[in-house]
């Protein structure tokens, strides 16, 4: 049984290699704010975890703020062997929505699509004190939290 679970993990990775090509963007306007992510140079490592690096910005007027990053799928080991952590997400009717991966970068947790096209992504983080003050708009509350939608 545990070889059936490390082919799939295998499978998973192999289709992760093509989780998205070039370097996508996203943005969202939200209270006067302009949010944008960038995504770029997916790869997948020896080990079949998933990583890309990442660039999120703010802008308003004359404030810009800017959080970049190399994140990675999250992962358990065990024995020389890696599984990705999947999550089968359902939504408000118990009905099943696609497969994600979070993946994480020191404060910074995003979600991607497991399979498919890149066409949804939630950015989280939680900033310092210095990165609350340098962000633009609300300055409360140090949780950031934008999904991004094309």
């Amino acid at each position: 049984m545990r070889n059936k679970v490390m082919f799939a993990a295998l499978l998973l990775c192999s289709s992760l290699g093509q989780a998205f090509d070039g370097a996508p963007s996203f943005s969202t306007k939200r209270a006067g704010v302009e949010h944008t992510l960038k995504l770029s140079r997916w790869k997948v490592n020896a080990k079949g975890v998933p990583s890309f690096d990442y660039v999120y910005e703010q802008q308003a007027g004359a404030c810009r703020f800017k959080v970049a990053g190399h994140a990675i799928a999250g992962f358990d080991e065990s024995g020389g062997e890696v599984v990705l952590d999947v999550f089968n997400p359902e939504d408000g009717k118990g009905k099943a929505m696609p497969q994600i991966l979070v993946f994480y970068d020191e404060a910074v947790t995003m979600v991607l699509p497991l399979k498919g096209a890149v066409r949804e992504v939630s950015f989280d983080d939680e900033l310092s004190d210095a990165q609350l003050r340098s962000s633009c708009g609300k300055k409360a509350n140090a949780k950031l939290s934008v999904m991004f939608r094309q």
